[in-house]
């Protein structure tokens, strides 16, 4: 048995390559008899660009498949060519040209690392060299590798060889980032798109290698090899070799151990955990992961995988190849926890305490009480004081909602806001009544008013609507008037002087609400030398026009917004 995968089970020919749409696409144009003068393979890393590219250079020189040139003509002794415009087909692999492409040493298929060879000059040599007419090949192919990493002069100078090409090249371009190429490169060469390929696409191709090397492997195990390579056929031939050294039984703890992960810890054991708040057994459960020597990064991964795939089965999305387990978690409390584990993941690399990260989010979401989890998921990020920052002029957030658990409407966007952190050390967790928010609404306005006088004017036409845990929702009565509140600045401000005045985490959210009928005449405020008349706190107390509000909404936002 041999103890290279990756080399053994490299495809050879147009229907072994790995991805069904490369196949179909690459057979059509074989067959078709026009065979471009630059292809580009775009794809993420280990789906078989390379190896397409080298069966595309035996596929138009093989000997077996070309006709002999006329005889009698000076220079043309045992020279084969294929007519012109005639149908490619599988590449024979026994023909010199075929196991001289295949062994990487033939001379006029030349293979060039752009991420080394990425200058100006490099590419001026290859295009003196492109002239020279092939030695024994029907063909010069150059397949150029990670052709992102050309600098911009190299692909000036790559770009007049693809305008102007000889007849005898073709070259193949191969990238992980077709974002990266100039547009001019890209619209000069036929494109196929290298899929990330699907658990079953990886899985069915470890099957075969299994059945050839004669081993024995659980279908969960190569299910779990699929699920842990990042979509490369590469590395799941590695890791199966690998986890062939350990024994020819392969089973999930073999591949679990070649993976990095310690067998007998299950994220959803954790998910669990946290489910039923349990903060100091999901912190327990972190440091005998730790002490078991398990990847943190490989965990994390499969946190989050196991996350998704309960946000999505609850939209009735199911995950290929893989099994989800009813977890006690809202869709909210799902998407709090995605946040709090994406950061501990960024966090992770510049982390002096490897586990540090996890453990905070899980103490945050420990301490939290779903609603507040999206505040307290922040509260380490640092940002500059909120007074130091003008109070308006960016744009309105996005308007797209969503029903959170309480019935409210609120943005996805909001789900991960930054919450103000005012100094408050104790109370953090009190729990207020609407009706104490009411009673106490004027101090928060007075509260507001020496940060920005236009905010405090504003939150006047507005009133308290709901409290849900730490998040109270403000119904406001004019679209105009909940744009400018909604912008991130000014959102700040009013939920750091709640949170001051009540002594607790506060986040604000806005509801557009139907202004109520009111009974009494609208008696506008005495005007100061620094506020302009606004309608009173509650609406409802008095009676106005929508033409009234907003053309004092307009007064105020035409320039006089600190």
């Amino acid at each position: 048995m041999t103890s290279d995968f990756t080399a053994k089970y490299r495809p050879q020919k147009i229907e072994e390559l790995d991805l069904i749409s490369i196949r179909e696409g690459l057979g059509k144009v074989l067959k078709s008899g026009k065979i471009p003068h630059a292809f580009l393979f775009a794809g993420p890393r280990g789906t078989g660009k390379t190896s397409a590219a080298r069966i595309i250079a035996k596929a138009i020189n093989c000997l077996e498949q070309a006709t002999n040139l006329p005889a009698g003509k000076a220079g043309n002794k045992g020279k084969r060519v294929y007519p012109e415009g005639s149908s490619r087909g599988e590449p024979c692999n026994q023909c010199d040209q075929c196991l001289s492409i295949t062994a990487g040493n033939n001379i006029d298929v030349l293979e060039i690392d752009a991420a080394s060879n990425r200058g100006i000059d490099d590419i001026r040599e290859l295009r003196e060299k492109i002239k020279l007419a092939p030695a024994r090949a029907q063909y010069k192919v150059y397949i150029i590798d990670e052709v992102h990493m050309l600098t911009t002069e190299a692909f000036n100078a790559l770009l007049k060889t693809l305008e102007e090409p000889p007849k005898h090249a073709i070259f193949i371009l191969c990238t992980t980032a077709p974002e990266k190429l100039p547009e001019t490169i890209i619209s000069r060469c036929l494109r196929f798109n290298f899929k990330r390929p699907t658990i079953k696409e990886i899985t069915e191709k470890l099957e075969k290698i299994v059945k050839e090397e004669e081993l024995k492997a659980e279908k969960q195990a190569l299910i779990e090899i699929a699920r842990g390579v990042d979509g490369s056929f590469r590395d799941a031939n590695k890791v199966l070799e690998q986890a062939s050294f350990e024994s020819k039984e392969i089973n999930s703890d073999t591949v679990k151990k070649v993976l990095g992960q310690a067998v007998g810890f299950e994220s959803k054991k954790l998910l669990g955990f946290l489910a039923k708040r349990e903060t100091k057994e999901a912190v327990e459960e972190i440091n005998r992961l730790i002490e078991a020597g398990a990847n943190l990064r490989f965990y994390l991964g499969q946190l989050l995988d196991e996350l998704r795939s309960l946000l999505l089965k609850n939209y009735g999305i199911e995950i290929d190849g893989q099994e989800t387990e009813e977890i006690d978690l809202t869709n909210e409390e799902i998407k709090e926890l995605i946040h709090l584990f994406s950061r501990a993941a960024n966090e992770l690399k510049e982390a002096v305490i490897p586990q540090l990260p996890l453990e905070v989010a899980v103490i945050e979401w420990g301490e939290s009480d779903g609603a507040e989890v999206g505040q307290s998921s922040t509260r380490l990020q640092t940002r500059p004081p909120i007074r130091s920052e003008p109070a308006l002029g960016e744009s309105a957030r996005p308007s797209g909602l969503t029903p959170s658990r309480s019935g409210l409407l609120q943005t996805d966007e909001d789900l991960i806001e930054n919450l103000p952190s005012p100094r408050i050390k104790e109370g953090r967790n009190k729990k207020f009544t609407l009706e104490e928010i009411q009673g106490r609404w004027q101090e928060v306005l007075t509260c507001v008013r020496p940060q920005n006088h236009s905010i405090e004017a504003l939150l006047r036409a507005t009133r308290p609507k709901s409290i849900t845990g730490k998040v109270l929702t403000i119904e406001v009565f004019y679209k105009f008037h909940k744009d400018k509140l909604e912008q991130e600045k000014c959102r700040r401000i009013v939920e750091e002087a709640a949170s001051e005045v009540f002594q607790s985490l506060v986040k604000i959210k806005f509801l557009l609400g139907e202004r109520p009928k009111a009974e009494k005449k609208f008696e506008p405020m005495v005007a100061t030398q620094t506020q302009k008349p606004v309608p009173p706190a509650a609406p409802g107390n008095g009676e106005t026009t929508d033409q009234d509000i907003i053309e004092v909404a307009k007064e105020i936002f035409s320039g006089t917004l600190e």
